[in-house]
């Protein structure tokens, strides 16, 4: 057993926010439902700052090896300083893309991914890559966001693009809505490498906003997705569309004292076959 943590000193402070707002609600599903023994091979794919990495040694105890691969260097740093503060020795870490798995053919029991398959560059590698190094019926395990995130204020957007007649954007949004996939689209494109679908858990969020400029100030959207919306509209025509959607978002805050933007929450849980 591992002596306690002083949570007044400034190592464990600085290690002690474990995962952000956004990734909880899908991190917690993940968890809930992941299969778990002992002695296991486990890789996280795309652990950002370290969760649920980090979690997952931690549960899984000493007796199982942890793998985590990202591409992020500077996030990669942060986790490397977890680990030496937790004192966590069963986790390797590869600073590479999924889509090269240095580990050898039938090799691991489970692989995760908290909201990874939307940053995947070529999805069918990774899940080609993924089911190669996994045992037979070893679990890949996924939570994702699927179509139906942030609905209300892509309704909204939909809205300030046909007043503005701004055709090719139509085209645009369609497409950044599409790219998350429908949960069938998503099994699919996982089945055809090889993978039977086991499980399958849904639930849903939400981010409650009381003013129209918050939704915009967030950090997360403007870490993750300000940018992506921006190149939907021209760029001289950016500052009209917006402050059109600021008024959309504040009549509808009028009307019912807040506006939230739903987060779909999908985990889904597939066999190598």
């Amino acid at each position: 057993m591992k002596e306690s943590l002083d949570w007044q000193s400034k190592d464990v402070v600085n290690i002690y926010d474990e995962v952000n707002l956004w990734s909880a609600p899908f991190g917690r599903l993940l968890l809930e439902n992941i299969p778990v023994k002992r002695e296991s091979k486990v890789m996280d794919i795309g652990f950002g700052t370290g969760f649920p990495l980090i979690e997952l040694s931690q549960r899984f105890g000493k007796g199982s090896k942890i793998y985590g691969m990202d591409i992020w260097e500077e996030a990669i740093k942060r986790v490397k300083e977890k680990i030496r503060v937790l004192g966590i020795s069963n986790i390797e870490i590869f600073e590479q893309s999924a889509e090269s798995i240095p580990l050898p053919d039938n090799d691991l029991d489970l692989i995760c991914s908290n909201l990874g398959i939307n940053n995947f560059e070529n999805k069918d590698a990774v899940y080609f890559e993924c089911h190669r190094v996994l045992k037979r019926n070893g679990s890949l395990c996924i939570s994702t966001n699927p179509i139906g995130t942030f609905n209300e204020l892509f309704d909204k957007f939909s809205d300030v693009i046909d007043e503005m007649r701004l055709d090719r954007s139509v085209s645009e949004l369609k497409d950044h809505i599409d790219h998350r996939g429908t949960e069938r689209s998503i099994i699919s494109e996982i089945e055809i490498t090889g993978f039977r679908l086991s499980k399958k858990v849904y639930d849903e969020t939400g981010i409650r906003f009381a003013e129209p400029e918050a939704v915009f100030d967030h950090g997360l959207i403007r870490t993750g997705f300000l940018e992506g919306w921006k190149k939907m509209i021209p760029p001289d025509s950016q500052k009209e569309f917006f402050m059109l959607l600021l008024n959309k978002i504040e009549n509808e805050i009028n009307r019912n004292g807040e506006f939230m933007i739903s987060v779909p929450v999908l985990y889904m849980e597939f066999r190598k076959v």
